[in-house]
């Protein structure tokens, strides 16, 4: 495809730098996925020690792994340990997602589908001479085998952009109203009892959008992206042990 736009004049160059830029940040995140540990809670020991030292409630103790499990902790069957705030084990990078690589896979999925969309883009012109020429592949000087390839490439960076457009989309919701995958399940719950109940029901978490970004992202403000640059960009600060709720800020 970027030979056939360089013979039409178009910037290849830039093209290039553009698409290296997209796959190498997909890859940097996925990596920080895979490498990061999600986070594990302090021995129950420890954290009962400090319980007692700071004059707070005791903390509860996983019957599992014997871990203490802080608020928004879970145990996961899988890893067999408790996770701090845990969305949900992902069998594609092979580790628990939680509190400290969840940035890095929401922005592996945010970088990955805008490379297949860089793809799409690219590849739509060739793509779409190839159906219509396919009888007549001089028109676009490829030979069948590159043809093939740019259609195959072409139909499955389209299929990767529907997932992730859902599976992305759904996260995006989640980052935006400050829930993990399993609390989301178990705040549908609460909420229907609350509505059976004639109450209404919140999401203890929810501090509004933007907090709810920064809690993920880092304290930079959306319009300037820099917080899609995680190898530049500054975390979210605090410990996965105690976040802030609007209980505790009396809303």
């Amino acid at each position: 495809a970027v030979p056939i736009m360089d013979d039409k004049g178009l910037p290849t160059g830039g093209l290039t730098l553009l698409g290296l830029f997209l796959v190498s940040n997909a890859l940097y995140n996925y990596a920080r996925t895979i490498c990061t540990a999600p986070g594990s809670p302090p021995e129950y020991t420890e954290a009962l020690e400090a319980a007692v030292e700071g004059d707070t409630p005791k903390p509860r103790k996983c019957l599992k792994c014997g871990l203490s499990k802080p608020q928004r902790t879970h145990h996961c069957s899988v890893c067999r340990k408790c996770v701090l705030k845990m969305d949900h084990h992902c069998p594609w990078v092979n580790t628990c997602v939680g509190y400290k690589n969840y940035r890095y896979f929401c922005l592996f999925m945010f970088f990955l589908a805008l490379s297949c969309l860089f793809i799409v883009f690219t590849f739509g012109y060739s793509f779409g001479m190839s159906i219509l020429y396919r009888r007549r592949g001089k028109r676009l000087g490829l030979s069948p085998g590159a043809r093939q390839c740019l259609m195959t490439s072409f139909l499955v960076c389209c299929s990767i952009v529907l997932a992730l457009c859902m599976l992305g989309g759904f996260h995006l919701y989640l980052v935006l109203t400050n829930q993990t995958t399993i609390e989301f399940q178990t705040n549908m719950v609460r909420r229907r009892e609350a509505k059976r109940n004639g109450e209404f029901y919140r999401n203890p978490y929810d501090l509004g959008r933007t907090r709810n970004f920064r809690s993920v992202f880092g304290p930079h403000p959306f319009w300037r992206f820099k917080w899609a640059l995680s190898w530049l960009a500054e975390g979210p600060s605090g410990d996965g042990i105690e976040f802030p709720s609007i209980r505790a800020r009396g809303l």
